[in-house]
């Protein structure tokens, strides 16, 4: 019954030092990684854009669907309105548009840069 629990000790003792041992070294390897000052700070500016561009992105779309209710809602007497309402559809479908292209470009240009830690 001694060597039973002298052995089941031993193993415990073992495994727990080797855990420590491969969290240590997963400490030191993120300790020793050398990342470029330079190449973060114009990796952040990039996230930052893009991020910026993606809210940017929302907000248009927002604006796409209470312009579709607007036109929906609208009485057929007032012409104008509904003219006005169908050409600022037009303006921000152009300008969704021109905002996708500007996020996959600067998507490219993250992944382009080797950016360390890229979450897109």
């Amino acid at each position: 019954m001694k060597m039973i629990t002298r052995k089941l000790l031993f193993i415990i003792f073992t495994l727990c030092f080797l855990f420590e041992l491969s969290s240590i070294q997963a400490q030191d390897y993120e300790n020793t990684v050398i990342t470029d000052p330079s190449i973060s700070r114009r990796c952040e500016e990039l996230l930052d854009k893009r991020n910026q561009k993606v809210a940017h992105k929302q907000k248009l779309m927002e604006l796409i669907t209470r312009n579709r209710k607007l036109l929906k809602y609208v009485p057929k007497e007032k012409k104008t309105v509904k003219v006005k309402l169908i050409e600022n559809y037009g303006k921000l479908k152009n300008e969704l548009r021109l905002s996708l292209i500007k996020i996959t470009h600067l998507e490219e240009s993250i992944v382009r840069t080797g950016c360390p830690g890229l979450t897109l």
